[in-house]
């Protein structure tokens, strides 16, 4: 079995089949079969773009 950072696994009962894995940020408190692939779907994805990365301008000073 594999379990992954973040996951909390709750209940004196619960048992995790063999050669089952547990996914990240999973919050589980029933028994999992065997052979099984546990893990939190996302409702929504966002992705944004990065902006274009420029370096930023140099600010004259005055000498005085």
């Amino acid at each position: 079995m594999t379990i992954y950072p973040n996951s909390t696994i709750l209940g004196g009962e619960t048992v995790i089949g063999a050669r089952s894995t547990i996914g990240g940020n999973v919050f589980l408190m029933q028994s999992v079969p065997p052979d099984s692939l546990v893990f939190h779907e996302q409702k929504q994805l966002q992705i944004a773009h990065k902006r274009s990365h420029r370096a930023p301008a140099k600010e004259k000073t005055l000498a005085r």
